[in-house]
């Protein structure tokens, strides 16, 4: 298991929109990004 949680926001895009990755991964590199963006807007 990869701990998004560490990756920049520019790797978790890449992830995310890298195709050649299997969904599951590039499904969890969003799911880091909502969040972070959730706690932004949290403040």
């Amino acid at each position: 298991m990869v701990d998004y949680s560490k990756a920049t926001k520019r790797q978790l895009y890449q992830i995310a929109t890298d195709s050649a990755l299997r969904m599951s991964v590039r499904y969890a590199a969003v799911r880091e990004l909502q969040r972070r963006r959730g706690e932004k807007t949290d403040n």
